[in-house]
């Protein structure tokens, strides 16, 4: 079964695909079938009614969906991802002082933020090289960077604070 939290118009709904010929919406069974027109097009019948779908992926989660001829944007994302954007939107993280540690011996490869520079949370602060690998560190926390440690180029140890946060 996938469960999946579809948002349309501000309005969430719960949507469950139980096999290939039922779905639940908002937990209320619907006998549903689904045939591809094309790569993007498709004809969905929930209950007696059929339904002429053409879907277009614009961004991670969002989705440009056209239904008949009415256009929606539409936001799909499991119970999890919904429940930790539930999170983050509740807790709405800032920053008093925050440092922002190496979490591992490494180059810094790219600084993503300059001093002053607002952040918000997730969003790139730097790639550290580790290991012939380059690790993107997001920003934990809404804020401003007030200092910064280290320069492009320079080696950091693990634990070496490398930004802090106001």
């Amino acid at each position: 079964m996938n469960e999946m939290i579809v948002t349309i118009n501000n309005r969430k709904h719960s949507v469950k695909i139980n096999n290939s010929t039922e779905v639940e919406i908002n937990n209320r069974k619907v006998p549903a079938e689904i045939s591809q027109i094309n790569n993007n097009a498709y004809l969905l019948r929930l209950g007696n009614k059929v339904f002429e779908i053409t879907a277009q992926k614009l961004e991670k989660e969002k989705y440009g969906i056209l239904i008949d001829g009415c256009y929606f944007d539409v936001l799909v994302r499991t119970q999890l991802q919904e429940n930790a954007n539930d999170l983050q939107k509740s807790k709405n993280i800032s920053a008093k002082k925050l440092n922002i540690k190496a979490p591992m011996p490494g180059l810094l490869l790219k600084l993503k933020k300059n001093l002053g520079d607002s952040v918000k949370v997730g969003e790139p602060l730097l790639i550290l090289e580790a290991m012939k690998m380059e690790n993107e560190i997001r920003s934990p926390v809404n804020g401003t960077v007030k200092e910064i440690h280290f320069q492009e180029g320079q080696s950091v140890e693990k634990n070496s604070i490398i930004l802090t946060f106001e």
